[in-house]
Order: structure tokens, then C-alpha cells, then sequence
């Protein structure tokens, strides 16, 4: 005889894999599993002995909060000391190079040696801030939200730069609108980047489809895919060789901090989905 708590038996409907990993578990073992780069699980197996017969159990702890948490305090004030120390170098040094500039004749390459030099400490110094904005993530103001506009607005910051690379952006909606509590400015900026990716993973000549379920949002794309979804959602991973690795950290502490499960997969070639599902 087999039984499942109403949360497991969701669990396991939505995520098979755990399912799988339950299944392979020896009596006395345990693991840690991470799906879809976000929700880490603890599985834990054992047995009592009833009548004579062994009757086996299954403990399935969802650790993803606590994980991101530990995670972010630790990210944050590495950020903090770096922003400090770099804030604090930076200052003087652009004082002296604009002091230099002002005070003497100098030959042409040297002037634009200098402004090289203070152009690259400016950029050094709003790189910095991009991580400091990170760590100081408000919490959402929530307000009723249309998502159909929201979709609909997402579409259209992108309709130009698609256009450019032949890429086809498409909305699939229900008949009716789905409302949810929101915050309007920190959704956008999650699109904004979802999008942001998948027109990169496209390259050229593709589509991406900005679809509205019962209860979700998935952005679907026909980009090369994600090898390693695990690893998109570590801080400071990226792939890109001008990347910060930052943009799917806010995406994904945008969407923590309102409560909405994510996911990240690539089912098939050329067809990668980011789903939000969201809490109403």
C-alpha cells in the first residue's frame, strides 16, 4: 500500500524527477536535489519494521528558501565590501586625473590617455553599482495586474531590436485576462531580461512566443537552449564574454520575493521555456 500528503503528491505531478530520485533511494539515504537551477529538495528514505514486514517511508524537505537566503547574505556582503573598496579608490583617483586635466598642457595622447583612464573608473564604478542594486532589491509593491498589459508591453519594448534580427514575437492569450497582485516596474524588468536572453539565444531568424496560461506565463524560444539550467541562476554565472551574470539573479529574486515558483528547461531542440507560475 502506498501513501502520499496532498503536497507531496503535487511535487511529484509537477516535478517526475523527484519521483525518479525517491525510487533509486536506498533505505538509511539521503540527497539533495536541485531542479530547474531553483528548487532544492532534501529526500530522505528509511523503514520501520510492522508485523514483520518492512514498511518503507519517504521524507521529502523543500530547502529552496533557505538555501537562496544563506546564499544571498553570503553574495551580498562580498558585494558590499567590493562596492566599498572600489568606491573608495575610484573617488581620488578621477579627483587627480580631473585636476591634471584642468591644471596643464597637455600633449593630445596623453589628454586622451587620462580620459580613457576616467571613462573606464566611471565604468568601473556603475558596473559596481548594478551589483550594489542587486543586494538592495525592495519588496514588491503589490497592486492588481493585468497580464495580458504586461505581456502586451513586453512585446512591444522588444518589437524593434526583434525586428532587427528577423525574430518573430508573438502573444498567445486566453479569452479572458488573468489578474494577479504585483509589482508592475519589477515584472517588467524580469521579462525585460527573459526576453533580453532568449532574442541573444536566438541569434537570428526564430521566434519567441509570450504565452499566458490558467495560472502562469511561459516565454518560449527557439534558441540553442540550456545545457545547464542549474547553473544560469548561480550569482555571477554567465556566459557571455561582456556579461556580469546578474540578470536571471534579479530575475529569480524578483519572482522569490513575490511568491511564484519558476523554471527554467529545455525539452526539445530549439525550444527553450522560462514558466512563472504565479500565486493568486
Amino acid at each position: 500500500m502506498q501513501q502520499t500528503n496532498p503536497k507531496a503528491e503535487d511535487l511529484l505531478k509537477e516535478m517526475p524527477r523527484l519521483l525518479e530520485d525517491v525510487q533509486a533511494l536506498g533505505s538509511g539515504e539521503s540527497r539533495t536535489l536541485t531542479i530547474n537551477g531553483v528548487n532544492t529538495f532534501k529526500l530522505q528514505k528509511s523503514h520501520f519494521i510492522d508485523r514483520g514486514f518492512a514498511r518503507h517511508f519517504v521524507m521529502i524537505e523543500e530547502l529552496t528558501t533557505e538555501i537562496l537566503a544563506a546564499e544571498k547574505k553570503v553574495y551580498g556582503k562580498v558585494i558590499r565590501m567590493m562596492a566599498h573598496e572600489v568606491n573608495n579608490t575610484i573617488g581620488p583617483v578621477n579627483s587627480i586625473i580631473g585636476s591634471t586635466l584642468k591644471a596643464h598642457t597637455l600633449e593630445d595622447e596623453h589628454r586622451a590617455a587620462l580620459e580613457v583612464a576616467a571613462e573606464r573608473n566611471n565604468h568601473l564604478n556603475g558596473f559596481m553599482r548594478n551589483f550594489a542594486d542587486l543586494v538592495k532589491l525592495p519588496p514588491p509593491d503589490k497592486k492588481p495586474l493585468s497580464i495580458q498589459s504586461l505581456l502586451r508591453h513586453a512585446m512591444q519594448l522588444h518589437e524593434a531590436r526583434a525586428a532587427e534580427k528577423h525574430i518573430h514575437l508573438q502573444l498567445d492569450f486566453l479569452s479572458n485576462d488573468t489578474i494577479v497582485n504585483a509589482d508592475r516596474l519589477q515584472l517588467e524588468q524580469v521579462l525585460i531580461n527573459v526576453i533580453k536572453n532568449a532574442l541573444e539565444a536566438i541569434g537570428q531568424n526564430g521566434q519567441i512566443r509570450l504565452i499566458q496560461q490558467k495560472d502562469a506565463i511561459v516565454i518560449a524560444d527557439t534558441g540553442h537552449g540550456v545545457e545547464t539550467p542549474a547553473d544560469v541562476f548561480t550569482p555571477f554565472f554567465t556566459t557571455k564574454p561582456d556579461g556580469q551574470g546578474i540578470g536571471l539573479m534579479l530575475v529569480r529574486d524578483i519572482l522569490l520575493v513575490h511568491g511564484w515558483q519558476f523554471s527554467l528547461e529545455t525539452p526539445r531542440p530549439r525550444e527553450t521555456l522560462f514558466t512563472i507560475r504565479f500565486a493568486r
